[in-house]
């Protein structure tokens, strides 16, 4: 099939990605029900308040948006460093709040998820949100777990068989309840309510956790309506597991657990795209749900509280700026600065060390070309849309230098013209029959004060069920950057976002990766290479892979370690992040510390706990490593530590010192060291 690039116009948008996906799907959409579709959305405002949006929203678009109750309450004080809030709109309000220089004080916008409206709790928007305080003991540290497939019956979150030790489960994406708690989408459960639920099916002194399920609605086959709970093993309940778990009967009051189970669409959105909204609302509801465990009647103290979020992505800038890494961090400041509580949060460093999605481009003097070309695989069978991100340079004007200008060609050989960094710069890709099936543009991105220009490549799916969507052709791509006004000592970042399907989920999305034939893969033995050989100039790099979502200054963020052997697991992503603006160092070199995530080479993952009752599964990842941290973080909470990310160093270092071998690894995969932790399951466990 023939393809061709065209001439496009300046974008108006604030956010190239969410104007993308929502022209996209207007054109997947039947006539007429994309004005009706809901959306999730996460709005940077600046120098306004919740409540101003929403009187504006009102006076506009009264009916087509939905603002948390909970933002409206809780509100920060300084407005003129931005603040972050979860709406939930039709495509009019936002398309609205995405233009530049719009009159709703907002200044970025990151869209998220269709949103069924059978999920919406419209009567959210009115009342408080104050909740029954809870006294609890010095010893009390709050375990809050976000992810997805959370199955909170198991027995590791039970003090007994009708007792439950989760204080709230908060599932999203259930059908809304007008009972309960106000949360804008699915349904909050208390544990009163849990313990209810339990009771209900409990027979002969055995609880039947799939007859749970179906009761909460966490399992709905005849509405179509799954979770990986109904699976052998699901991502949540191991994670939680590892965080949280402790034997039933083992009288554990002193880690009370608040649960979110993120939509499963999200999750099944593995770019991250999606993600940011129901994150930011799921970290505000986390934090304001914990200042309810209070250490005394007569004192507003909250026990301390440690997160663990077991997601990542491969996009975004990489230096501190990103819009979940912003917001996480923005969040942990104000909880500490307006209630004195202690909050952790902690983020895996993500398993993209071997996926060939990042390439570094610069032109230094050992550099003899005046441009780099990177060969980009689109893969057949793929249901989502693909994204490049070109990060340029820091720019402290928006107006930026043309660092450098980019053309694309198509697998049949249809190259675009060049986008300069230079904004409004835009080349539109179409099929023969002239159907819009890709784009290369150019915009200067000041959101967060990241303050750097992005050039996007915006593909279509290649395949699709719906014959009428047009297509991106699979194969080998290339991407051409040329040299203009960039500097020696600067680089381009190139990073493809994540596009894969998780397991327990059906095929939908299949990874694109750079395939640049001077890539070294293997070593001699024909083993992977986890590092990048010194002698290779090859722009593809593992270095620079970290989770995107874990650049944060404030977040401990842990790698992936192979336990017997001490070395790094080899999908255990690596730093260095970008340096933020022109500072000489970012604030992080790669994860703070590495932990167990693999028992052995042949031994894959760590066991915790299945969906049900009584079982243990394996599942490996950095994902398994940051909660078991996390639990370790809890327990030096308890015991009067900070146990913030200089400690982590502090104990990291000692433990590398006294139980590994020696050479410990860079520390842009390994951070300060090797933690050895006690593992809380199975005969063998390790002590510290």
């Amino acid at each position: 099939m023939h393809h061709h690039w065209n001439d496009g116009a300046a974008s108006e948008a604030i956010d190239l990605i969410t104007e993308f996906r929502l022209n996209f799907s207007a054109k997947v959409s039947s006539e007429g029900s994309v004005d009706n579709t809901w959306w999730s959305a996460l709005l940077m405002l600046k120098d306004t308040s919740v409540t101003e949006l929403d009187r504006k929203l009102k006076a506009e678009f009264e009916g087509n948006f939905l603002i948390p109750q909970l933002h409206l309450e809780g509100a920060p004080e300084d407005l003129s460093q931005g603040h972050v809030v979860t709406i939930y709109a039709q495509r009019n309000v936002l398309e609205a709040l995405n233009k530049i220089d719009n009159d709703f004080g907002v200044s970025a916008v990151t869209l998220g998820s269709v949103v069924p409206e059978s999920i919406l709790n419209f009567d959210s928007a009115t009342g408080p949100c104050s909740d029954e305080v809870s006294i609890v003991s010095e010893e009390t540290v709050t375990m809050a777990v976000i992810d997805d497939g959370i199955a909170f019956a198991h027995n590791l979150f039970r003090h007994s068989t009708t007792k439950s030790r989760v204080e709230r489960m908060y599932i999203m994406d259930l059908e809304a309840s007008k009972d309960g708690p106000t949360v804008p989408t699915g349904q909050e459960l208390l544990r009163c309510e849990i313990d209810n639920l339990l009771e209900e099916n409990t027979h002969s002194g055995l609880l039947d956790e799939h007859g749970f399920y179906r009761q909460v609605g966490a399992i709905d086959h005849v509405k179509n309506y799954r979770s990986t709970v109904d699976s052998r093993r699901s991502h949540g309940t191991h994670v939680m597991g590892l965080a949280a778990g402790y034997e039933m009967g083992s009288n554990q009051t002193e880690r009370p657990i608040v649960a979110v189970q993120l939509p499963t669409r999200v999750t099944a959105d593995t770019s991250g795209q999606s993600l940011a909204p129901s994150l930011g609302y799921a970290l505000f509801h986390i934090l304001s749900r914990s200042r309810n465990f209070r250490l005394s009647e007569d004192s507003r103290e909250c026990a301390p509280l440690v997160v663990n979020f077991s997601y990542g992505e491969h996009g975004g800038p990489h230096d501190g700026s990103g819009t979940i890494a912003h917001m996480i961090d923005q969040q942990l400041k104000e909880a500490e600065r307006y209630n004195g509580q202690k909050v952790r949060f902690v983020l895996p460093a993500g398993n993209a060390n071997l996926s060939r999605c990042h390439a570094a481009v610069s032109f230094d003097d050992s550099c003899k070309k005046d441009h780099v070309t990177l060969d980009l695989n689109i893969v057949p069978d793929d249901y989502t849309c693909s994204y490049v991100e070109m990060w340029m340079p820091f720019s402290s004007h928006q107006c930026a230098p043309d660092f450098v200008k980019v053309s694309v060609a198509t697998p049949d050989g249809a190259w675009s013209r060049v986008v300069d960094a230079e904004c409004g710069s835009r080349q539109i890709l179409c099929d023969s029959r002239n159907r819009e099936i890709g784009e290369l543009s150019y915009s200067f991105r000041t959101k967060n004060g990241t303050d750097r220009g992005l050039i996007l490549l915006k593909l279509h799916p290649s395949s699709s069920f719906d014959p009428h969507v047009p297509l991106a052709p699979s194969g080998r791509w290339k991407i051409k950057i040329e040299k203009a006004e960039i500097r020696e000592d600067q680089k381009v970042e190139v990073w493809v976002r994540r596009d894969d399907t998780l397991p327990g989920y059906a095929p939908f999305g299949r990874q694109a990766y750079f395939d640049n034939p001077d890539y070294l893969r293997f070593d001699v033995f024909g083993a992977p290479l986890a590092t990048d050989p010194p002698e290779s100039d090859c722009p593809v790099k593992r270095a620079g892979t970290l989770n995107g979502f874990a650049t944060g200054e404030n977040t401990i963020v842990i790698g992936g370690l192979t336990e017997s052997v001490g070395l790094l697991s080899d999908y255990s992503a690596a730093g260095p992040i970008t340096p933020f603006h022109d500072n000489a160092d970012a604030n992080r070199a790669g994860p703070d510390a590495a932990a167990r995530s693999d028992d052995s080479p042949v031994l894959r993952g760590v066991l915790s706990a299945g969906s049900y009752s009584g079982s243990m599964v394996r599942m490996n990842g950095t994902s398994v490593a940051a909660p078991l941290v996390a639990r370790y973080i809890g327990d030096a909470l308890a015991a009067g530590r900070d146990a913030d990310r200089e400690w982590i160093h502090g104990r990291a270092k000692e433990s590398d010192l006294n139980h590994f071998p020696y050479p410990k690894p860079a520390d842009t995969r390994t951070g300060a060291g090797r933690l050895k932790l006690k593992f809380p399951f199975g005969l063998n466990a390790a002590e510290v």
